[in-house]
């Protein structure tokens, strides 16, 4: 079984200063799972939001956001629960996939290829779904006609190989531009990877083990 944690925080121009920096130090990298997943690969998703020097997830933040502005739009009270149970709802019905095989993942800047008994796993930049910056760097695809990477000047290395029983963790993180304001936001993104002989994992998994690898592409964000 291959199980994956996908976690991802974003803020705005206002946590940029130095005591919402600090904040962002003690983010947690991993959390339990929600249920138990058993599949030949499983993907939990977690989204969270930085506001001050707090943290929300998409729930909270989901909420939090309509009875701001829906009371605006002229939506009863009724209404306004009515819309958060219905998002709710969708939220939670993709925090958690499941998949026949790594073949059928399509995870940003992440390869996944079968290696002996377990997986190599890959970081490219995809320039489709990134933000800033450009990432360059080795590019193990380059000369492959086959590879969607062929001729590439970005980077895509081997972060790590996992075996039966060991932990992987990839960080990195990206400035992006608000289709609508077009101001910029930023985003930590952090896969926790489990390459597991058991298909009925503990839900505290991640938190209760340290990665064997850690692989980063942390860059400064301005």
């Amino acid at each position: 079984m291959l199980l994956i944690q996908n976690v991802d925080l974003t803020w705005s121009k206002r946590e940029r200063g130095s005591e919402c920096a600090k904040a962002r130090r003690r983010f947690p990298l991993a959390y339990p799972l929600s249920k138990s997943m058993s599949a030949a690969v499983a993907v939990q998703t977690l989204s969270f939001f930085q506001h001050g020097e707090t943290f929300v997830d998409s729930l909270q933040d989901m909420r939090q956001g309509l009875e701001v502005f829906l009371p605006g739009l002229g939506f009863t009270s009724e209404q306004i629960r009515q819309e958060v149970v219905h998002r709710t709802r969708w939220i939670k019905k993709h925090q958690e996939q499941c998949y026949r095989s790594a073949a059928d993942l399509n995870l940003t800047n992440l390869s996944i290829r079968p290696w002996q008994d377990g997986f190599e796993l890959s970081f490219f930049y995809d320039e489709h779904r990134s933000g800033m910056p450009y990432r360059r760097g080795h590019n193990q695809d380059y000369q492959k006609i086959q590879s969607p990477l062929y001729q590439k000047d970005c980077i895509n290395e081997v972060a790590f190989s996992l075996q039966l029983g060991q932990y992987g963790r990839i960080l990195w993180n990206e400035r992006r531009t608000d289709c609508d304001t077009r101001e910029w936001y930023y985003q930590l993104h952090i896969y926790n990877i489990f390459c597991l002989a058991d298909r009925v994992p503990s839900v505290n998994l991640f938190v209760a083990n340290e990665p064997d690898f850690v692989y980063q592409q942390l860059a400064h964000l301005y």
